[in-house]
């Protein structure tokens, strides 16, 4: 037998505001955590909660060699996963004929230190730029709203670095 029970929402809602840590996770576990945070950029913090999110195993992006091409693919399955853990919170899918439909990537740039103690020196975000029906960066690392695209980046700029140096 399989009985359904049914809570009001604000019921379940002021549990969740008065409870303390162990409850607020117990809730979580029988709710979902979009319940209580349906912000996706309150519920990423780091890369973990990007894998929990997803339902992936954090260890599978572990990268343990030091030559400079693993580490630079391991950022882009990293950022794969980023991406398409903010696109699927969003209810629009991307759609690659909708040439209204505007899609936001990251614009990089390099500024060379003008010494070697230059601070300022190294890659750095330029731009949260947007295009219509074309891509110049891949279609996977597109976001559907420019404000992700800029936590992302904030959120996982040493990931993002690692994948263009």
């Amino acid at each position: 037998m399989n009985d359904t029970l049914t809570v009001p929402k604000d019921k379940v809602l002021e549990a969740y505001s008065k409870a303390k840590s162990p409850r607020k996770v117990m809730l979580e576990n029988l709710f979902g955590i979009k319940t209580f945070q349906p912000d996706i950029m309150k519920r990423i913090i780091g890369f973990d909660d990007v894998c929990r999110e997803m339902g992936k195993n954090p260890k599978d992006y572990i990268c343990t060699s030091d030559d400079p091409d693993d580490i630079a693919a391991n950022a882009l399955r990293q950022v794969l996963l980023i991406s398409r853990c903010f696109n699927a919170d969003k209810k629009e899918v991307m759609d690659w004929g909708n040439s209204n439909q505007r899609k936001y990537v990251h614009v990089y740039v390099y500024t060379a230190p003008e010494s070697s103690n230059s601070p300022s020196s190294g890659w750095s975000l330029a731009d949260v730029g947007h295009w219509l029906a074309l891509t110049y960066c891949g279609s996977r690392l597109a976001f559907l709203d420019p404000e992700h695209a800029q936590y992302a980046w904030d959120t996982f700029k040493e990931i993002y670095i690692n994948l263009i140096k």
